[in-house]
């Protein structure tokens, strides 16, 4: 039915992708793979990618334990944090019982089962202008403002709740606030970056813990939702999920290199420099 037409169109659009020069050189198939960097890129770049990835496909694989040494250490807290951010900014918890809450709120159930759709737009909307603006406006601009203009939006939702606004439009025009800052940043940026932050030798591993603990914490979210909007009720519940949007901006603006335009082996040179300093200092 209709839910089979967005697979369809990724299945079109993944046609029109070439395959990963790292996966092809790693198979051996060096020709193939020198010609997509070719493609791609000028040719000075191709030819110092193509020797920086074989150099790096040489390394050896390193086990569960070895992904949290000190030189990946940074890039496993951002990887591992982000999704954890995604999660517990409270998108689930809108998408899960937004007609409930809604309801709740004395909004008949048409309506917000109505703003359901709306919400559910927006984001795809949003979605689709971060994947347009991630290359040129950068990787850490996008997550910062994006994180802080959902905190801002949380904040007043939860102000709408506790002053009873909750059939006026700007109780809308919050959570549609919020909706495009986490489309447009939070949502997106947590794939985006984690693909780019760790190192071949380690990202197999390191991706697979990523996502395990954005979905654990999906979990969590799903589960406390119901209780947080009985025990501390509707307006607090919002303002948690806040909270840990003003976390997610500092720890983001502490931790995370803007890493647009730079290859995964220029990446990885910045972990093991910032890793040599500060063995240096100490």
């Amino acid at each position: 039915g209709v839910g089979g037409l967005p697979a369809l169109l990724f299945l079109l659009g993944l046609m029109l992708v070439p395959e990963s020069p790292r996966w092809l050189i790693q198979k051996g198939r060096n020709q193939q793979g020198r010609n997509i960097l070719d493609n791609i890129n000028e040719p000075a770049d191709a030819e110092t990618d193509f020797h920086n990835i074989q150099k790096n496909l040489n390394e050896k694989q390193v086990s569960f334990k070895e992904i949290f040494a000190p030189q990946w250490r940074r890039a496993m807290m951002i990887g591992l944090l982000l999704p954890l951010f995604s999660q517990f900014s409270g998108i689930n918890a809108i998408i899960y019982y937004g007609p409930t809450i809604l309801g709740n709120a004395g909004i008949s159930l048409s309506n917000s089962l109505l703003s359901q759709v709306i919400f559910g737009a927006a984001n795809m909307l949003f979605t689709l202008i971060a994947i347009w603006k991630v290359d040129s406006a950068g990787r850490r601009p996008l997550y910062l403002a994006g994180t802080a203009g959902a905190a801002i939006s949380l904040f007043f939702t939860g102000l709408c709740f506790a002053m009873g606004a909750t059939t006026s439009i700007w109780l809308l025009v919050c959570v549609l606030a919020f909706l495009a800052c986490f489309a447009f940043s939070i949502g997106p940026l947590k794939f985006v970056i984690a693909a780019e932050i760790f190192p071949n030798k380690i990202r197999g591993r390191a991706m697979a813990l990523s996502i395990m603990v954005m979905w654990i914490a999906d979990t969590i979210v799903g589960q406390l939702t119901p209780i947080l909007l009985k025990e501390i009720g509707t307006a607090s519940t919002f303002w948690v999920f806040g909270a840990f949007c003003v976390i997610a901006f500092f720890t983001v603006y502490k931790l995370l290199p803007e890493t647009k335009g730079k290859t995964l082996e220029e990446i990885e040179s910045e972990w093991k420099a910032k890793n040599k300093d500060k063995e240096v200092l100490a």
